[in-house]
């Protein structure tokens, strides 16, 4: 059987690169193909690059010179690529290891350093206090760390923390874990010390923590009491309103709202409290102002739904030359020159360049990027590219697949995300490896820029979301960008369950990671276009698609 996939997938490369789907250029698609260090020598820094970096260390019998050599070409912001390098190249000295690995009664027979490395503040808050008063004991050469744990050790550690500086606030806040936070920490502050965490770098990561966990009420209705001094960037004062209307003090939530709205400065980020403060008011007139909005966002498309007003700036079919494009779609560094080259200065020569050189159906997304950056994003591009290869799913996973592609990588094949996420359906190598095992297939990472694997892969994967999250489209986007584990997670929470008349906007606002929860919103109004696009004898509306939004039981 393997022997036929592979005869099957080289007759398939064959018969892309005959029909110029391949370029006989994309040397990574070319048999035996193996990431060198002169190879990587010649391509820009990117996340292009770290993806190949990654495939180069992974690769058997590479030096520990040569892997450094290669690591220090990465742009540094690649977490998998330093955490495969540090796992395959360096090594944690034996009695720093010692030490991480002791147990309590361990580290009491040890010295003040190996005790500061060995003992962590969420240790600290299990042991007793005839414990943590020896190893405070003990800390002498480590004042911070000694400190720390006196404010634990102590009868009263809120207030020894109220009165202590806002750094070790921070720190005890989130290195003691989530059980000490509710038991210990949850307590109405005064809004003396609200102030002054707000000013800390790390006031953004706390009211990440202290908005989406329930389990933290005293702490949010303290967050209530906050003044805006007009230092709060836009995003923390709407995370404000969200958790003031979650604690039903809507006044203040208009207030966050009002000030936030003022203050920002992307249009979809205005949309989005401009919509709320219709919501907390009932006030008609930000209704309206939203309906003129060009973005295709739930806030936008709802409005103009709800007074009726058509949306004119969406575009289905782009009109090509149809002629053989030159083009190589899956080399990711020649798309990067794209994206660069398109930033500024996209004047009419340019875009006839474009024209010229996106010509053929495998660069229909290529062109719409171009063109939607061309109209500065006032005409939204909703096309259905790979209609040879999606048309044989069915009307829901036909719908499904294009309003995740559209928001994952707008249909590039050669895209690769920060994360290494590939392909058209931006699926993470652990995953399409995982699938491949599934399928009984032999793997290889580079098919996946190939958009008839990548597709294929991603639907697999959606079958599975599907069946866990009974064919609800954000339950299944939420766990497409965030994974199926988290999100039963966040539903398990309570998150739309009940009906009133925040919901189930106030639901979605309070999913705990900022990517999903935006990414979840662009994908249902992407599924509502799409929807009424492709299945024009049973369209949907998106009050009907936001009724429907219950959550399972757990």
């Amino acid at each position: 059987m393997k022997k036929i996939i592979l005869s099957l997938v080289s007759t398939v490369l064959f018969n892309l690169s005959a029909s110029g789907n391949v370029s006989a250029t994309t040397d990574f698609l070319q048999k035996d193909f193996k990431v060198t260090l002169d190879w990587l020598e010649k391509k820009p820094q990117s996340s292009a690059k770290d993806f190949f970096i990654i495939q180069y260390l992974e690769q058997e019998g590479i030096s520990f010179e040569n892997a450094k050599t290669a690591y220090e070409m990465g742009n540094g912001r690649n977490a998998t690529l330093k955490k495969l390098f540090n796992k395959k190249f360096q090594t944690t000295a034996p009695l720093d290891l010692k030490c991480y690995r002791a147990s309590i009664e361990q580290l009491k027979q040890e010295d003040s350093k190996c005790i500061a490395l060995g003992l962590s503040l969420s240790e600290a808050t299990k042991i007793s206090k005839k414990d943590l008063k020896f190893f405070i004991s003990k800390l002498d050469p480590y004042p911070t760390l000694k400190n720390d744990l006196e404010v634990i050790a102590s009868n009263d550690p809120f207030n020894a923390l109220i009165n202590s500086d806002t750094n070790r606030f921070s720190r005890i806040f989130f290195d003691t874990g989530s059980d000490y936070r509710v038991s210990t920490l949850n307590k109405i502050m005064n809004p003396e010390f609200i102030n002054k965490i707000s000013k800390e770098k790390d006031f953004e990561r706390f009211l990440r923590y202290v908005v989406h966990d329930d389990k933290l009420k005293n702490l949010q209705k303290s967050l209530i009491s906050l003044k805006d001094d007009k230092s709060l960037a836009p995003h923390l004062l709407f995370s404000l309103g969200i958790n003031a209307v979650n604690n039903n003090d809507i006044s203040s939530a208009y207030n966050f709202f009002y000030n936030a709205y003022n203050r920002s400065y992307l249009k979809v980020d205005k949309d989005k409290t401009l919509f709320w403060m219709y919501l907390v008011t009932q006030n008609n007139s930000f209704l309206v102002e939203l309906s003129k909005s060009w973005d295709s966002s739930i806030y936008t498309l709802y409005a103009k739904e709800l007074l009726d007003v058509k949306i004119d700036n969406i575009v289905y079919n782009i009109d090509l030359k149809n002629e053989k494009t030159s083009y190589d779609i899956y080399d990711a560094f020649k798309w990067m020159d794209v994206v660069e080259d398109t930033k500024k200065n996209l004047d009419d020569a340019k875009l006839s360049k474009y024209y010229n050189l996106f010509t053929d159906e495998t660069t229909l997304a290529h062109y719409a990027f171009v063109l939607q950056r061309y109209n500065k994003y006032q005409v939204q591009y909703f096309i259905t590219p790979f209609r040879d290869i999606v048309k044989d799913y069915d009307i829901y996973k036909q719908v499904l697949l294009y309003s995740i592609a559209r928001q994952e990588s707008l249909f590039i094949p050669s895209s690769i995300s920060f994360s290494s996420a590939q392909g058209v359906m931006q699926i993470m190598p652990f995953l399409s490896l995982d699938i491949a095992k599934r399928l009984k297939e032999d793997y290889n990472i580079y098919e996946q820029f190939i958009p008839q694997t990548n597709i294929r892969y991603g639907s697999f994967h959606l079958d599975s979301l599907m069946s866990q999250f009974d064919n609800n489209p954000l339950f299944i986007a939420y766990a497409y960008n965030g994974g199926a584990g988290y999100t039963r997670t966040q539903l398990k929470k309570g998150l739309f369950k009940e009906k009133n008349k925040y919901e189930p906007f106030l639901s979605m606002e309070l999913i705990s990671y900022a990517e999903t929860r935006e990414y979840g919103k662009k994908v249902l109004a992407n599924y509502y276009i799409y929807n009424n696009y492709l299945n024009k004898e049973n369209p949907i509306s998106l009050s009907t698609i936001f009724q429907s939004l219950v959550s399972p039981s757990y």
